[in-house]
């Protein structure tokens, strides 16, 4: 079957480039970490199996968004994420973030809340402090670029070998320093009542920028149960040690997938 006709939706605007999935029962909209971009799930789509589709979205300011201004607002990005992906979020959905990917799902999952709107069957988020806590990317965000680019590198982010092309690195450096801004931006914390999904944790037991206990207060923005995972590998376990975190997704979205409708509407 078609997907929902474009009016200004998820072609327009880019966020989604993801061919139909025949026989897909689930769909999982998977948000990307700071300075990095959509390409960094495409492993994900064979690991997780047919039932489940896998759907990266691509904020503006990379890859083949490169030319688009980056946002820098989390109310503006939500607001454009909602008119974007809102025609498949009436179907079977989960929503993962990595890092500042989870600051996004978070957001767009607590405003579509706020509108009655139809919300993930869960909310999966990693390597990122549960909302009402300091992240401390204030201070990060204001490093010089040489030091913001060997944060990065310190933290598995960004490879050494960007350092011997300065006009590479200094575009890596651009971009993240203004989705730390976007990460920053308070407004998604805010008077936040406890979601009516599920949540799910996943920390890295080698991740110096989030702790054991940052990780399990995320329980407090849920009322329908929080999970927290941990797992082997750093603040980017989901490249370093992919086959471990991947296999816990799986566990945790096949029976969501099991329960959903036979098969989605495909995207275009």
């Amino acid at each position: 079957m078609s997907g929902p006709a474009d009016s200004g939706g998820s072609v327009a605007h880019g966020y989604v480039h993801t061919p139909a999935e025949p026989g897909a029962r689930l769909r999982l909209f998977c948000f990307h970490h700071a300075g990095g971009a959509a390409s960094a799930f495409a492993p994900w789509r064979q690991a997780l199996g047919p039932d489940i589709a896998v759907v990266p979205v691509q904020l503006p300011g990379r890859e083949g968004r490169i030319r688009e201004p980056r946002h820098l607002s989390m109310r503006a990005l939500v607001a454009e994420l909602n008119e974007a992906l809102g025609p498949w979020l009436t179907e079977p959905h989960a929503f993962y973030g990595h890092s500042m990917g989870a600051a996004v799902a978070y957001a767009l999952t607590r405003d579509r809340h706020s509108r009655g709107l139809p919300l993930p069957a869960r909310l999966l988020v990693g390597a990122f402090p549960a909302p009402h806590l300091p992240t401390g990317l204030e201070a990060v965000g204001e490093l010089s670029d040489d030091l913001l680019a060997q944060w990065m590198i310190d933290i598995g982010g960004m490879s050494p070998d960007l350092l011997r092309y300065p006009q590479w690195l200094h575009a890596a450096v651009s971009l993240l320093r203004a989705d730390l801004e976007l990460c920053a931006d308070p407004w998604h914390t805010r008077g936040a009542d406890p979601l009516p999904c599920p949540v799910e944790v996943f920390t890295g037991r080698a991740d110096t920028l989030v702790t054991a206990r940052d990780a399990a207060a995320w329980e407090q923005h849920t009322e329908a149960g929080c999970s927290v995972h941990s797992v082997p590998g750093g603040h980017f376990f989901i490249r370093d040690e992919s086959r471990s975190f991947l296999h816990l997704l799986r566990r945790s979205l096949v029976p969501l997938a099991i329960t959903a409708h036979p098969a989605l509407r495909s995207l275009p």
